[in-house]
């Protein structure tokens, strides 16, 4: 069962990290159009940075891509959070169709549960005392290769979350 939980951890800090690495390179593809990046051109902003020692860029930069505060983090922790939503969602449909709803539950009731559990197993495997962070030490010195094949596998657990829940469409009770 360790081996299990262990082997589930591993894999939600993989697709984290993926997560994170393609929301840092739109950050960074989509810099140039950023509007706090605008405003480090205004001549009062550019001279205070550069009294303070550092520029407008470095600041914008830290307050995106830092690992533990950055808003790339918390974009790709929720990310990871609604893809997990989405399989336990569709799952739940799936299953309570095949068996002729035998769990009837409003849609706020299973909304609230498949959050709330959704929430708990990603605090569990990733989030509690930023377990993630040494996820992505040890991620950062795979090789290239590695790290394409970590993609591929995140991409394909991705499309396949999406495809079950549109998937689980089918299983909808018809009112």
């Amino acid at each position: 069962m360790q081996l299990i939980l262990k082997k589930i951890e591993l894999f939600l800090n993989i697709v984290h990290y993926c997560i994170y690495r393609l929301e840092k390179k739109r950050y960074l593809l989509f810099n140039k159009l950023n509007p706090f990046m605008l405003l480090g051109k205004i001549p009062a902003v550019k001279r205070k940075f550069e009294d303070e020692g550092t520029s407008h860029e470095e600041v914008v930069n830290k307050i995106w891509t830092n690992q533990r505060y950055g808003f790339g983090i918390m974009l790709s922790g929720g990310g990871l959070v609604i893809i997990i939503f989405l399989m336990i969602f569709s799952v739940n449909e799936i299953m309570n169709g095949l068996l002729n709803y035998p769990i009837k539950l409003s849609w706020r009731q299973l909304f609230v549960s498949c959050s709330v559990l959704s929430y708990i197993i990603c605090h569990i495997t990733v989030f509690q005392k930023d377990k993630y962070i040494s996820y992505f030490k040890q991620f950062d010195k795979k090789s290239k290769q590695e790290k394409w094949k970590y993609g591929l596998v995140s991409l394909a657990f991705v499309v396949g979350t999406v495809s079950l829940w549109i998937y689980s469409f089918r299983f909808i009770p018809v009112l």
